[in-house]
């Protein structure tokens, strides 16, 4: 047991740095959406800007870990062997979550991942303790209330604050970021630069309040914390780290404790909020605490001095053309990284440091008692103690987190999901419509209609001229939103962080910031009628995701937590090996996705549609695509011949690989197509017609690997000695022909079009002998239903591939000579 524990421990610490890494690769989009959607800066500024405060946030952080040690489980009910389990089921379990998240690019909220990994080992460890020890189930499900004498293992009060509090924060910053975004709108329109003199400059102001308002109490207040305890808990820690010291302290109005890492902590006597006589320590920063008391105590004087300083501060601005919505979003992202940092890093490290400081507790108390202690009879009621963690902790933590705000391509993907769904202009749609998205969308149209009709008209056509978007120059990349939405998103994101943190209630930054983002982009028309449906069903993904992360939180630390109550070491040593195994997986794909992109994106930035650069380049693309179709081709033929699953199996993965790169390029076409010139529309008809025969090529090819794939799968009949020496021979013949076809592209050489249309004949007399020789076969019943199936499927859809492929040499053969792409003038 000794042996788990300690490398219970080193796991643990091991899966801190791990858990930073990821949960830093899913939150960074609380705080870069924003600045990278509007485009205010180069993206290092923005970094630089964000780094700037994260590492701020984690070194001014009180360190504070209590969710982890008592906000779900009441520690005084569980050993230390508990507690381990515990702790090692929520990250092993963490990791992969976020992990799997990041990957797919699909913003998730720590918080919730935490608390219900928590939650689900809890559960297990808590059910395996009442099932082995014959103890009530009750004490699994009241409330823990000592005064009436429950015990309860679980903190339920605590937890259902923390779920309820969540979800209500969904639809709350659903609502306010509409409403604001859509004011916001109103005054401004999108022409804001002709209002930031005037109406910008009050907006600006406002908006550094509320972010001021926002650091102080959500930044400056994770700077110190305090906590009160009762005189039973203080003699509980110090029986629990001294076993043979029995209600050894003497209380006064004032005294002090040494904690485990010899820090001395002093204590207050005071009266509480519900008449108890309770002892108080602080951590912290005094005077930090004393002037956010002064703010508190004269709060009007605080924000109407901060709304003059801002007031004059951009008027002053102003006049060196500096806009200050850019300065807004600056502070944005800073205040939300800072507050990210010094809050959110109880998600990532708080439970690993529990696991330390509860086995440094063990080990004390244990050397303390001679030796003598069980650590499965261990209690650990020292865990409801207040532990600051150590001043280096917080700083690696900070070091660790800028490192991979910098370094971790998975944070990228997230902040793209975000920033599309946001999008003002049309794009290709990464999630596909669904029944309740369209319904949405109907019944929105229905209620806009309705609202027109009640209306007067001119108040529609005051807010239709608001909301007239600029049309961006086709020149360049323009932003995905600007940053009047940019500035909304972070102040209202701020505005309600702070004010859950003012009235101590628990949430979620990723669904504060997420759904504020959605929002305003709802309100600021982002959702036209082309793409409303595909942005609400991304956005219900990502909300079905949340509660998908909360399941499966629950449900795998459960999982987890079984497996090493009932296998202990070896238990550890196999889920940290499946662990490994996952993170080196999702690496591996999320590189081939973003390679498969980034060639994309190459290929859509180098179109050119000048009449010799398209000529150039489709003849060369297109012959490279029929040499992989050609090689395709072969693998499943002969695969099928042969019964060999996996030459089939590579045949299928390069259709899909040129496939996928195909069907990226035409969802990209109307962007290029959009920046094209008028002249060019005849290069840009070559783009779209030769793109749809490759399509048609790889609807064909994709069949004939399907057809071969279900056959020698289901084990069917092989093919007779006549169908097979007939295979051979087309496969052959056809391997030619696509040949010289894409030889003759990569060449721009259409001399040989004759021979290619020789060997297209012998193609098709091959099929025609075929489809007789099936045809007569069948009425001599010696063929059976699935090998005619088989042999028709593939022969039909070799002549639709040899048919298209030539159609390449004929389109572009027509363009070098000066002809329409059509072949019809």
């Amino acid at each position: 047991m000794e042996g788990f524990l300690l490398l219970g421990v080193i796991v643990l610490a091991v899966l801190a740095v791990a858990d930073l890494v990821v949960g830093v690769g899913n939150d960074a989009v609380n705080f870069l959406n924003s600045a990278i959607g509007s485009r205010i800066g180069k993206f290092r500024t923005i970094m630089w800007v964000a780094t700037a405060g994260i590492f701020i946030g984690a070194l001014s952080s009180a360190g504070m870990m209590e969710i982890a040690r008592e906000g779900i489980f009441n520690p005084e009910y569980f050993s230390l062997e508990d507690v381990i389990v515990i702790f090692l089921a929520v990250m092993i379990t963490d990791i992969f979550l976020l992990d799997a998240f990041n990957t797919l690019g699909m913003p998730t909220s720590t918080t919730v991942s935490i608390v219900f990994e928590l939650l689900g080992a809890s559960i297990i460890v808590s059910g395996y303790k009442i099932l082995t020890h014959n103890e009530p189930m009750n004490w699994l499900f009241n409330i823990n209330d000592a005064s009436e004498g429950i015990i309860g293992y679980i903190n339920w009060s605590k937890t259902s604050s923390i779920v309820s509090s969540i979800l209500l924060s969904v639809v709350i910053s659903f609502t306010v970021g509409a409403l604001v975004m859509f004011i916001s709108r109103l005054l401004f329109s999108y022409q804001f630069q002709k209002k930031i003199k005037t109406v910008g400059l009050v907006w600006a102001s406002l908006a550094m309040l509320a972010m001021s308002y926002f650091l102080i109490y959500k930044g400056l207040k994770s700077t110190y914390s305090s906590k009160e305890l009762s005189k039973q808990e203080l003699v509980d820690y110090t029986n629990a780290i001294n076993p043979t010291s029995k209600d050894s302290l003497v209380f006064s109005e004032k005294f002090n404790i040494t904690d485990l890492e010899g820090r001395t902590l002093e204590f207050k006597e005071k009266t509480n909020d519900k008449g108890k006589v309770v002892y108080e320590v602080f951590f912290g920063n005094k005077s930090i605490k004393n002037f956010i008391s002064g703010v508190k105590d004269n709060m009007l004087l605080f924000l109407s001095g901060f709304f003059v300083f801002w007031l004059i501060a951009f008027s002053v601005l102003q006049r060196f053309n500096i806009n200050p919505l850019r300065i807004v979003v600056y502070a944005g992202t800073f205040s939300l990284a800072m507050a990210f940092a010094g809050n959110d890093l109880v998600n990532f490290i708080g439970v690993p440091l529990a696991g330390w400081q509860s086995y440094d507790m063990f080990q004390t108390a244990n050397l303390n008692a001679g030796g003598i202690l069980n650590s499965a009879d261990y209690k650990m009621i020292g865990l409801k103690f207040p532990l600051q963690t150590p001043y280096l902790y917080l700083m690696l933590a900070g070091l660790i987190m800028t490192l991979t705000l910098w370094f971790s391509k998975k944070s990228r993907t997230v902040t793209e999901t975000e920033v599309k769904l946001g999008m003002q202009e049309e794009t290709f749609e990464k999630f596909q419509s669904n029944s309740i998205s369209r319904g949405i969308v109907r019944g929105s149209v229905l209620i806009n209609k309705a609202l027109t009709a009640v209306l007067p008209s001119s108040v529609i056509k005051f807010i239709e001229r608001q909301f007239i978007p600029i049309v961006g120059s086709d020149n360049k990349e323009v932003p995905a939103f600007d940053m009047v939405r940019a500035s909304v998103n972070l102040t209202v994101a701020s505005m309600l962080i702070a004010a859950a943190t003012s009235l101590k209630l628990p949430l979620s930054t990723t669904y504060v910031s997420f759904m504020v983002a959605m929002g305003t982009s709802l309100a600021d028309r982002a959702w036209g009628r082309e793409s409303a449906s595909y942005r609400i069903a991304g956005v219900l993904n990502v909300i079905m995701g949340w509660f998908i992360t909360a399941g499966i939180a629950f449900i795998v630390a459960g999982v987890v937590a079984i497996i090493l109550i009932n296998f202990k070491l070896y238990g550890l040593i196999l889920l940290i090996f499946g662990l490994v195994s996952m993170v080196f997986y999702t690496n591996y794909y999320h590189k081939k996705e973003a390679e498969r992109k980034e060639k994309t994106e190459d290929v859509i930035k180098t179109i050119d549609f000048s009449v010799d650069s398209a000529f150039q380049k489709t003849s060369k693309e297109i012959g490279e695509g029929i040499s992989v179709i050609t090689k395709a081709f072969k693998l499943a033929i002969d695969g099928l011949i042969t019964e060999d699953k996996s030459k089939i199996k590579r045949a299928k993965v390069l259709n899909k690989d040129i496939s996928t790169f195909y069907t990226d390029v035409k969802n990209n076409l109307f962007k290029a197509i959009k920046k094209s010139k008028l002249s060019e529309k005849q290069t840009a008809q070559l783009y779209i017609l030769s793109n749809d025969l490759m399509q048609d090529m790889l609807q064909s090819l994709g069949s004939i690997i399907e057809t071969a794939e279900g056959h020698v799968s289901n084990a069917h009949k092989p093919l007779a000695e006549n169908q097979i020496t007939l295979a051979v021979k087309i496969t052959n013949e056809v391997d030619l022909y696509l040949s010289q076809v894409s030889k003759s592209l990569e060449k721009n050489d259409y001399t040989e079009l004759n021979e290619t249309k020789r060997l297209k004949k012998s193609i098709f007399d091959q099929i025609e002998l075929g489809l007789s020789a099936q045809v007569e076969g069948i009425t001599k019943k010696d063929y059976g239903f699935k090998n005619t199936d088989l042999t028709l499927k593939i022969l039909l859809e070799i002549k639709d591939l040899v048919a298209i492929s030539v159609r390449f040499s004929k389109l572009l053969d027509r363009l070098k000579r000066g002809e329409s792409p059509l072949g019809n003038r």
